[in-house]
């Protein structure tokens, strides 16, 4: 089939289903485009073909009745996820060569749906600051944005239809918007992050891109066990939706305010109800609260790295880890607290609304030399668990993709794909 790296995982699944492609076809058209692209955007850590060929051969034996919902799909997976049969470094020089001995747990669920593990995509620095060699594949000058910097260029780059990323802050949310694809970062916790080296336990959630909505359900889905967000199709009734500005705004760009503010217009204008207004005060001082809670989990998960290869740790995460030394138990239970609070006062900040909206970055991607970009604005989001989506929302004035951030209720997964798909048609 030509051009089956372009297919989404979707339409891919359906033309598997009916005999019009198989996996092999399909991976190595994957491969043949990842040999073309990856001198360029590098998006790929580990590649092992004899892998790749091991787990063709097995699905090929698998009878129709017994296939998975993902049979013959292509993912790319995080390097911060443990895999049994490849390396796994989390992006550092400690870790280099590292062998887990067992999969993630959310490796483990693509594997037994029949994904194919394509390899190992590039991650920042424990999914923190330090960037790997990726490159924005709209403009190799620019950053994919971070930390699942490698996931994100992979499918923007028809490279993989699907890939695995985690989000701390904004390692899912920012990726997206940058290169121009979808992202879901789920409630906190509904998948497992065992197996998974995490930044900061109480906050980083698994997340995954894709170049639509229905395959981010798709692959969440399946990492999750939940076949509600596998069969959620686009609302029947049209959302309610609202954006409440919240100071961080005052630092988004020109292109980043009218990305929102004109699909407002457009989604308001094809049925959705529109609310406007201002965040609630107590939730002024949550993207503060955020990173003391990151600093202080951060400085207390990394001991171990602090202790044996402090000179192997990059200066942004030393940077983190001293500040979270400097903060009392005290600091961190006030923060933690103040969270407690506004997660049980949600309903002031959606209103009568079920979808928030808002930015998924300050603008478009920056050039690499300044990093993988600003997480302002899904920190707070991120703090409260929220469900969140970034959908592709036009370009900036340097033509880069600029994304529309979308955000339930915690536990109200389901109704955000469907709301996200309602949306994703009435933009496109």
């Amino acid at each position: 089939m030509k051009d089956a790296c372009k297919l989404t995982a979707t339409d891919a699944g359906a033309a598997i289903r009916n005999g019009e492609l198989t996996p092999r076809v399909l991976a190595n058209a994957c491969l043949e485009r990842i040999g073309r692209r990856e001198a360029e955007t590098g998006a790929w850590e580990v590649l092992d073909g004899s892998r790749i060929d091991e787990q063709l051969a097995k699905l090929e034996q698998v009878p129709g009745p017994e296939r998975g919902l993902l049979h013959g799909i292509p993912v790319g997976i995080k390097d911060v996820y443990d895999t049994a049969d490849l390396p796994t470094a989390y992006g550092s020089a400690i870790y280099e060569g590292h062998r887990p001995a067992w999969d993630a747990a959310a490796v483990a669920r693509l594997r037994a749906a029949g994904a194919v593990i394509l390899g190992k995509t590039v991650t920042t620095e424990f999914a923190y600051w330090k960037a790997g060699k990726t490159r924005n594949p709209h403009d190799h000058s620019r950053t994919p944005g971070g930390s699942s910097s490698g996931s994100a260029a992979a499918v923007a780059d028809f490279m993989v239809p699907l890939a695995t990323g985690t989000q701390t802050v904004a390692s899912t949310m920012r990726p997206a918007a940058f290169c121009g694809i979808v992202g879901f970062k789920p409630t906190l916790g509904r998948i497992s992050t065992a197996g998974i080296k995490t930044l900061a336990g109480s906050l980083d959630t698994v997340g995954m891109f894709a170049r639509c909505v229905p395959d981010v359900a798709l692959i969440g889905g399946v990492m999750a066990g939940r076949a509600d967000w596998v069969a959620a199709r686009a609302a029947a009734m049209p959302p309610v939706v609202a954006f409440a500005r919240t100071p961080e705004w005052d630092q988004v760009s020109a292109a980043g305010i009218a990305v929102v503010e004109d699909a407002a217009r457009m989604l308001e204008a094809a049925g959705a109800t529109l609310s406007t207004g201002s965040a609630p005060a107590a939730f002024a001082t949550l993207a503060d609260d955020q990173n003391q809670v990151l600093a202080f989990e951060a400085a207390r998960d990394f001991s171990s790295e602090w202790r044996h290869h402090r000179a192997l740790v990059s200066p942004q995460l030393s940077e983190l880890i001293e500040e979270g030394l400097l903060l009392s138990p005290a600091d961190y239970e006030t923060a933690q607290a103040h969270r407690l609070e506004c997660m049980a006062a949600l309903d002031g900040l959606f209103g009568g609304a079920d979808i928030l909206l808002a930015p998924s970055a300050l603008g478009e991607a920056p050039p690499l030399a300044e990093g993988t970009g600003d997480p302002l604005m899904s920190r707070a989001w991120t703090l409260l668990g929220l469900p969140s989506i970034s959908l592709p929302a036009g370009t900036g004035p340097a033509g880069l993709p600029l994304g529309l951030q979308l955000a339930a209720r915690p536990g109200r997964d389901a109704s955000l794909l469907a709301a996200a798909q309602w949306i994703e048609e009435r933009l496109a």
